[in-house]
């Protein structure tokens, strides 16, 4: 499941990059490894800038004995952003830096459109916080999350503070899922956490369950009780929404690790959905389960399951693929259902539970 949400970032990524105005057209290469894909994204940008190395170094050494504001007139009426990207690698990050001060948002938003993050990083990270807020506004009024996800993670953290008021929910999510560094997530999550639940919200309304999805499956581990308890204090409609979502993207092995970091409240919440209780989606959980080896996981889940005013369903899942379920854990599962006095179910887990032993 990661691996294709990642693929599907990768391959957003890779349409700008190759200039494809509809990034489905490369729906054909989601199945590939996305280091692959993201290794071949960052061999077409090196062939595109190093074609032209010498002679961007011999501008930028040029430009240096020029006074800024007469460089920032020549960039922004003579060079354009295309060739300003292809030369600020070769600028020393401090005087870029004094050159973008007086260039225009507009302009400075298409010249990051063509940077290469991996060239330019000391650069972005040394632009004011004000100017990185105008720039992000700017790009945010194209739509374009591409050069915002492909940035965050070179952005110091004051810059990101100040650029966050301009961004939507919707917008956060979807940088989130186009982020260049999955492991700045986490930082970001710190930055917005009082809109944590706007984000969640809006995965559910603007029908972006894969970005949510996404978001889940690579924050980290410290990260998924109350992003977990969260969410289930959303509603049920944002409830039911994240497993009709999860169920057609088959992404148990995203969510059983959120559920069970979930508090008791917020779990037994989750449990009590009807769709949970769901023969169909009870055998992907339990199929899930044991092909991962996810059972620490998803006991939590079938532990609150089972405490509902509806177990049968259940039961009966967990007794059809019992084949599936490890010895141990069926002894548990048993000795579960006599403390709940379900000795019929009981009975019928036990006959298994010995044949293995």
């Amino acid at each position: 499941m990661s691996d294709h949400l990642a693929a599907v970032a990768e391959t957003t990524k890779l349409a700008r990059v190759l200039g494809l105005d509809d990034p489905t057209d490369l729906d054909f290469l989601v199945d590939l490894p996305p280091a692959a894909l993201r290794e071949y994204r960052e061999r077409v940008t090196d062939l595109l800038f190093d074609r032209d190395a010498q002679r961007m170094k011999a501008i930028a050494t040029a430009s240096a004995i020029v006074p800024v504001a007469i460089s920032s007139k020549i960039a922004e009426r003579a060079f354009g952003p295309i060739l300003c990207a292809a030369v600020a690698s070769a600028v020393e990050p401090r005087r870029a830096v004094d050159i973008a001060k007086n260039l225009t948002p507009a302009f400075l938003a298409e010249a990051a459109v063509q940077l290469d993050p991996r060239r330019t990083a000391a650069i972005i990270a040394a632009v004011p916080a004000t100017m990185v807020a105008d720039v992000a506004r700017q790009l945010l009024s194209r739509g374009d999350h591409i050069t915002m996800g492909r940035f965050v993670h070179v952005i110091p953290e004051p810059a990101l503070r100040a650029a966050a008021p301009v961004m939507s929910d919707p917008d956060l999510l979807r940088i989130g899922f186009l982020l260049e560094d999955k492991t700045a997530l986490d930082h970001v999550l710190h930055i917005v956490a009082d809109r944590v639940p706007g984000i969640i919200r809006a995965a559910h309304d603007q029908q972006m369950w894969a970005e949510g999805i996404d978001l889940l499956d690579n924050i980290a581990p410290h990260n998924r009780a109350w992003v977990g308890d969260i969410t289930a204090g959303l509603g049920d409609d944002v409830l039911d929404g994240l497993i009709a979502a999860v169920a057609e993207l088959d992404a148990w092995t995203t969510l059983l690790p959120i559920t069970s970091a979930m508090s008791p409240d917020s779990l037994r919440r989750f449990a009590q959905r009807p769709a949970i209780h769901d023969e169909h989606i009870l055998t992907a959980i339990i199929d899930a389960t044991a092909t991962h080896d996810l059972w620490p996981q998803a006991l939590p889940l079938v532990d609150a399951a089972l405490t509902t005013d509806t177990p049968d369903t259940v039961w009966h899942t967990l007794i059809q693929l019992r084949d599936h379920i490890p010895a141990d854990l069926l002894t548990r599962l048993a000795d579960h259902a006599r403390e709940l006095g379900h000795d019929h179910h009981a009975t019928r887990l036990e006959p298994l539970r010995t044949a293995t032993t």
